[in-house]
């Protein structure tokens, strides 16, 4: 699986795509949307087409029902070619700023496409009347296929919030790779972050990551689910189930893989996942 620098260096001829970055978008999304619950919705149920490769079919709650209204308005199917566009979506345009395919591009966290509220179609003179009618601006000569909806009741942060959910998502799957302040948890857009876009899988993250004991310890739902695997297996107490990867956790899966004839590391990754018949 290519890295999202290996993307850049394939479309330094010009050519522009973001196509093959989608899995890693849908996971900022997921990332996103835990952090503030259905901060971004999915509108791919409303009458409109696009290329679902590049074209994230996401936009905040008011958005998409001004969308809908509008779209009911003119009775017409809706082409597309961007809306809600992730913090990797737009490092990649902000790395091909200055060549053929993108003359100019705002700084990731900075496009309104990543607050969830603005749209581009190439119909946009068919569409300029209904989609003014209900609260969504056409931007004018230098823009023309873009439009962003003004109709209040939307947040203007969710591109900052976007950039530290792949903060987030980078430590999850990164545990000896952690990004730390000032680049870590901010919501900016700086060097340290740019380089782990770059090497992250531009098809997107193993689902689950590998869970180890660190200080400060690692937690979640995951490691809960270990524990609870462990439990059922006799390797741990009821009281052990924490949520928590601790001491009597990596001791617990050491016993288990010398059981099981793994590698004994204290670790669970792949193997130790689907030996305890976890997805792995």
């Amino acid at each position: 699986m290519p890295i999202v620098r290996e993307v850049v260096e394939t479309r330094a001829d010009g050519t522009f795509s973001t196509r093959a970055v989608k899995g890693l978008s849908l996971q900022i999304i997921d990332e996103i949307n835990l952090l503030i619950p259905n901060v971004l919705v999915s509108f791919d149920d409303l009458d409109v087409s696009g290329d679902e490769a590049t074209v994230n079919f996401f936009l905040q709650p008011k958005a998409k029902d001004a969308l809908r209204r509008a779209i009911r308005r003119r009775g017409k199917t809706l082409r597309l070619t961007s809306a809600y566009r992730t913090v990797v979506q737009q490092h990649l345009l902000f790395s091909w700023q200055g060549t053929r395919a993108v003359s100019i591009a705002a700084k990731p966290g900075r496009s309104n496409h990543e607050d969830g509220f603005a749209i581009d179609t190439p119909d946009w003179m068919e569409w300029r009347d209904a989609l003014e009618a209900e609260g969504w601006e056409w931007f004018g000569d230098g823009d023309e296929v873009h439009f962003t909806y003004i109709g209040g009741g939307v947040r203007d942060d969710i591109g900052d919030i976007g950039v530290k959910a792949f903060q987030i998502l980078w430590n999850k799957q990164n545990p000896d790779d952690q990004l730390h302040p000032p680049d870590w948890l901010d919501g900016q857009y700086g060097p340290l972050t740019a380089s782990r876009l770059d090497r992250s899988p531009a098809g997107g993250f193993s689902r689950a990551r590998i869970l180890k004991l660190l200080t400060p310890p690692m937690e979640g739902e995951d490691v809960r689910k270990v524990q609870q695997a462990l439990l059922a297996l006799g390797f741990l107490q009821t009281d052990q189930v924490t949520g928590i990867y601790d001491a009597a956790t990596k001791l617990a899966i050491e016993i288990f893989q010398k059981k099981e004839g793994l590698s004994v590391d204290g670790q669970v990754g792949p193997q130790t996942r689907r030996s305890l018949k976890l997805p792995a």
